[in-house]
């Protein structure tokens, strides 16, 4: 049975990870052999392999399922109809423009034009006046398009979460056109209704804000109100996974419930002499289920649910089953009803922290409780040091200490009191403001105390470390054995095992002195280009975003960089002021060192750096040359216009960065620098806007090829067909970071460079 599961578990893992699926016969054909093979169940090769032809199938079947229900590529950005109801407790947000956009997942059940049907479940966005509550018909006009993120190396793949979350596009309702229909009765959002009634009566709360938003994401896994400062803060300190109602506090709480229904059965027992040894993991199994409930059914709650079902149910039947065996269905259950739930950093560490916990207990028995948890909780912490690494690109220093003091107060205190709240406001109980009081009561006291910590500067509280998949493993591997009871030698050994991940290292990417490596980074309609070599590296503006909340830099700029163990900018430049190229800025000024700061316009918060000037140059030990071509001492320009142009030379090779320049600017260029202009690349000024890119520009410049960086079905329409039409009769090519994601070009000596673009390179069929 073991072979069969572990065949099932591999086969699915790896059909997540083909490049394109074969087609539906296929699916069949597997299936069958599944069967086939299990003739010969009593051989362990003949079990594995019917296991891994039945994973195949349902992945195959699952995954060419999402593929037919995707919106149509020629319907994308087409004014369309859409009927349907929304399914989601909708996540409310407050915009640049001071507008309230409620985003919420809709099930379609009706779309205009016919031509354009496919998709089932979308995303969408909608900026009105009316709530959205789950469960209520509505029409909408809108503007759709396929699930798309940003793919770039060390960054969060938004398309893996899209296709996990089996959406099949995403859209914005179009204003004024939202018509609420006749309402009809659905059992499958009532727990929404009442997640989104539980919301609203925390957020009207007499009590601060951030603590609302916490006590709302650990009752009803809203985490909406939570902005990226506090969310900073907690992950300073390695707690804000406590925010995420996951396999934590489904498993506290399930362990509360157990605990309770102990204490029932033995008064029952008392009272009646009948035995009802069953009631406590019932009643575990039914609390655990109403939590999930309340967190929306969530992916992180789906596997919470499934390991506790496997783990009751085999003790409710008394079976002789392992823990491990358990552990092994859950994961088989889970991956049968959403295939691509592997794609998440939640999956491995929800499974792998169980992993770990049933493996330490092989070696803590008959060790007393004072031993055990403690020593449970530095092993646990130690675990998340890799995990972290390989996920996020770093780990708190201080999480060990702020975990064994959190997770009690939370799981045992803060969420149980929040809990009782939550059914007292339902039930009309007296007791319900008190309860919330007591359940804030902790919150308010440390999390100011957090804030201040954070707001001192302590660059120590959180590490960056990249560690590449060995690294990862081989501390993986040195905790597991540090553990064992075998001498000092085994345990020297695992220190020793620790070592390629916590030293630092030159990432195995690393680029020699005399190669260099440009890379223009997939940050949707924006600008970001990272050029390195050996250790001089430079940075040419962040991406858009919220400058004080979410933005491109930290997403995607600075993982790329931790990603490449890049810890120092020799050169930073802001091109200009316009969010989409400068809204990280400071950001990545407090990630890192800059020795040299440029910008077309001092940027907000910053009181460093210089203003870019023609005619100032420098090399790089490697012979790299950069030059800046404008802006000069001119006044009064746009603030496109003010945008630093710099031209890079890397051996007989040009790269050109326009920033956002316009046509006007683009022929002063042309008549100062004339054939001083020409190279290779060209990074299309303004993301390819009709503004630029002018004749003139193009016909001096000669490039090869033109570089847009723009994002995916963009609102602007960049690049504009005129603009493209016009690269083409130059004799250009062009690439683009919409369809290929994050460019990244070679140079070595001798050798003619070489272009990777990303999203080919990692393809996905769900890509």
């Amino acid at each position: 049975m073991r072979s069969w599961m572990t065949g099932i578990i591999a086969a699915i893992l790896s059909v997540g990870l083909w490049p394109a699926l074969p087609p539906w016969p296929v699916s069949v054909f597997t299936l069958v052999l599944a069967l086939w093979l299990l003739r010969w169940r009593h051989l362990l090769l003949a079990q594995w392999g019917s296991g891994l032809a039945l994973g195949t199938a349902l992945a195959l079947l699952h995954g060419n399922t999402l593929l037919q229900e995707q919106l149509p590529q020629a319907c994308v950005k087409l004014p369309l109809t859409i009927t349907g109801t929304v399914t989601s407790l909708p996540a409310t947000a407050l915009i640049h423009s001071g507008q309230m956009r409620q985003r919420f997942n809709f099930h379609v059940t009706s779309l205009t034009p016919l031509r354009c049907r496919g998709p089932s479940a979308v995303l969408l966005s909608y900026y009105g006046p009316q709530q959205m509550i789950p469960g209520d018909d509505w029409q909408f006009k809108v503007k759709l398009q396929r699930p798309w993120g940003l793919a770039n190396p060390g960054g969060f793949n938004m398309q893996a979460w899209f296709a996990q979350s089996a959406i099949n596009a995403v859209g914005s309702v179009s204003k004024g056109s939202a018509q609420r229909l006749p309402a009809t009765t659905s059992l499958r959002t009532v727990h929404h209704r009442l997640r989104l009634a539980i919301r609203d009566h925390i957020a009207g709360l007499a009590l601060e804000g951030d603590v609302k938003a916490v006590l709302r994401a650990l009752t009803v896994a809203d985490k909406s109100a939570i902005d990226a400062r506090l969310w900073s803060v907690l992950q300073q300190f390695g707690i804000n996974h406590l925010l995420v109602i996951s396999g934590l506090h489904i498993g506290l709480v399930a362990g509360a419930a157990y605990l309770l229904g102990g204490l029932v059965a033995r008064l029952y027992l008392l009272a009646t002499g009948a035995t009802a040894l069953w009631l406590p993991a019932v009643l575990a199994l039914v609390v655990a289920s109403c939590y999930a409930a309340l967190a929306g059914f969530s992916l992180a709650t789906q596997r919470a649910l499934c390991m506790l079902v496997c783990f009751i149910v085999a003790g409710l039947a008394r079976r002789s089953s392992s823990s491990g065996n358990n552990l092994l269905l859950a994961a088989v259950l889970v991956l049968v009803l959403n295939p691509l739930a592997a794609l998440g950093s939640g999956f491995w560490l929800s499974f792998g922290a169980v992993a770990a916990l049933l493996w330490l207990g092989c070696w803590q028995r008959g060790a007393r409780w004072y031993i055990r948890m403690p020593g449970t909780h530095l092993f646990m912490a130690g675990v998340m040091i890799p995990m972290g690494a390989w996920w996020f690109g770093g780990s708190s220093v201080v999480a060990a200490a702020a975990n064994l003091m959190l997770i009690p107060l939370v799981g045992l205190i803060v969420v149980p009191l929040a809990l009782l709240a939550t059914v007292s406001f339902l039930c009309g109980l007296t007791l319900e403001p008190l309860l919330w009081r007591l359940a804030a009561w902790p919150l308010q006291q440390l999390l100011p105390a957090a804030r201040q910590i954070v707001a001192a500067g302590q660059p120590w509280l959180y590490q960056s470390i990249s560690g590449e998949l060995l690294a990862v493993l081989l501390a993986l591997l040195a905790i597991a054995v540090f553990i064992v009871p075998a001498g000092i030698v085994l345990r020297l050994l695992s220190l020793v095992l620790m070592l390629p991940l916590l030293l630092p290292s030159e990432s195995p990417s690393a680029i020699a002195t005399e190669s260099t490596r440009v890379t223009v980074l997939d940050v949707g309609q924006g600008t970001a280009i990272v050029i390195s070599s050996g250790d001089r590296t430079l940075l040419y503006d962040t991406g858009g975003g919220d400058p004080a909340g979410v933005n491109v830099a930290s997403s995607a700029v600075l993982p790329y960089l931790r990603h490449h163990a890049i810890n120092t900018l020799d050169t930073f430049v802001i091109s200009h002021t316009d969010n989409d190229h400068s809204a990280g800025t400071v950001g990545v000024l407090r990630a890192m060192p800059v020795a040299r700061l440029r910008y077309g316009g001092p940027p907000a918060n910053v009181t460093s750096g210089k203003l870019c000037m023609a005619g100032e140059a420098w090399r790089w030990p490697g012979g790299q040359r950069f030059q800046f071509l404008s802006p000069g001492t001119e006044t009064a320009l746009s603030s496109n216009n003010t945008s630093c142009v710099l031209q890079i030379e890397i051996g007989p090779y040009t790269l050109l960065l326009t920033g956002d320049i316009e046509s006007a600017r683009e022929r002063e260029l042309v008549r100062y620098w004339g054939q001083g202009l020409h190279s290779d690349w060209l990074l299309a000024a303004h993301h390819g806007s009709l503004t630029s890119s002018s004749q003139a520009l193009l016909k001096t410049v000669r490039p090869g090829t033109v570089i847009v960086s723009a994002g995916y079905a963009n609102r602007f329409g960049h690049p504009h067909p005129e603009v493209v039409t016009r690269i083409h009769r130059s004799g250009a090519s062009i690439l683009s970071t919409a369809e290929g994601g994050a460019l990244e070009f070679e140079f070595a000596p001798g050798l003619p460079p070489v272009v990777h673009a990303y999203r080919k390179r990692v393809r996905r069929y769900w890509m």
